[in-house]
């Protein structure tokens, strides 16, 4: 073989084997999630790093989805606004070297039946000026159809269009397996134009159904959810502050690890509950231990990891804590305008153990 045409061959060769070489070396520095709430990370290794270097898309569509970037010294991170879905096709586009890399979360979840697993409040009883709902989900769902397939109805079967607030983007966790739906506050605040057209969404002596309707997809697109529904009665509403002087605690013996009970002055909102509470010693040392929420959010149950002291404890709640009517311990969610928010930084309940011994 002569001398020009070897360097030649020799030459394609190292083109090809560039070429081949290039996308697994851009490869290497971009980290895929594994998860759904996982970012994608690109590493620029050479100039420096700007968001626009990296976006994600569906496989097909021309617009990024959603999310927010942040640039950590050569790092490019994206986070979506969602998270990723299982079984979807995404494709991370680098358009400075117009590369495209695809991807698929594991479709573990999808082998997961689709299903309604819980809707707060709970209660059979709710007052008329409920504020919100949580419906619980066995696996991620669909989003922007939520109220194609939420209805809320009364006795006769009759759907309220206007019941729901309409967000722009819909209210999931990040999983999207726990979604929150808002009653118009206007149909709950009195003298309000919506309220005072339309009237409340619930009417108290009234039964009423949140329903999810059948055939709401899952968010990888494999299944539908099957038809669910909470039927619950209405009782007046709630317009007065929570006040832990109504609170009431067992006292489990000093010494044990038996489980205490607090009930309220009525049902507080599911998911604030856990994180708005505290126990604490009046030294202010922290109690740990497990807390269960119970009989439709009008109590919970805590169970000490530690036995309990001989000293007096005090609960306290964050003011902000909701009931589900939107009260908290400083305002009301409707309220006159002689009814103005109070200066209460916190609210209190003492509690103390008995010593059993005998």
């Amino acid at each position: 073989m002569n001398s020009p045409l070897k360097n030649w061959i020799a030459r394609a060769l190292a083109i090809l084997l560039c070429n081949f070489l290039a996308p697994m070396a851009q490869a290497q520095d971009l980290i895929l999630p594994q998860v759904g709430t996982d970012p994608v990370i690109l590493r620029v290794l050479n100039g420096t790093p700007h968001p626009e270097m990296l976006e994600v898309t569906l496989r097909g569509a021309e617009t990024p989805i959603a999310g927010r970037y942040a640039v950590v010294g050569d790092l490019i991170h994206f986070t979506p606004a969602f998270g990723f879905d299982a079984g979807r096709d995404y494709v991370v586009r680098l358009p400075n070297d117009n590369e495209a890399v695809p991807f698929r979360l594991s479709t573990d979840m999808a082998q997961i039946a689709p299903a309604v697993t819980d809707i707060y409040p709970s209660g059979d009883t709710l007052p008329e000026n409920t504020l919100r709902f949580y419906i619980h989900f066995s696996v991620p769902m669909q989003s922007h159809v939520a109220f194609d397939y939420i209805k809320l109805r009364d006795a006769s079967g009759a759907a309220d269009d206007a019941a729901f607030m309409r967000f722009k983007q819909e209210l999931w966790n990040e999983d999207r397996t726990r979604l929150t739906v808002l009653i118009d506050p206007g149909r709950i605040k009195r003298e309000v134009a919506t309220n005072l057209e339309l009237g409340p969404a619930v009417i108290s002596g009234q039964q009423y159904t949140l329903a999810v309707n059948g055939g709401w997809p899952s968010a990888d697109g494999t299944s539908i959810l099957p038809a669910f529904s909470r039927t619950f009665q209405v009782s007046g509403a709630l317009r007065i502050r929570p006040d832990t002087d109504l609170w009431t605690a067992n006292t489990p013996c000093a010494g044990t690890r038996d489980p205490m009970t607090v009930t309220f002055d009525r049902p507080f909102d599911r998911h604030l509950l856990t994180q708005a509470l505290r126990l604490e010693t009046e030294a202010g040392g922290g109690i740990k231990g497990k807390i269960t929420v119970a009989d439709a959010e009008t109590a919970l149950s805590f169970t000490p990891l530690e036995p309990w002291p001989t000293e007096e404890l005090v609960l306290i709640a964050n003011p902000t804590l909701e009931d589900v009517a939107g009260n908290n311990f400083r305002d009301l969610l409707d309220h006159t305008t002689s009814q103005q928010e109070t200066d209460l930084s916190t609210s209190q309940l003492k509690i103390r153990f008995q010593n059993c011994a005998d």
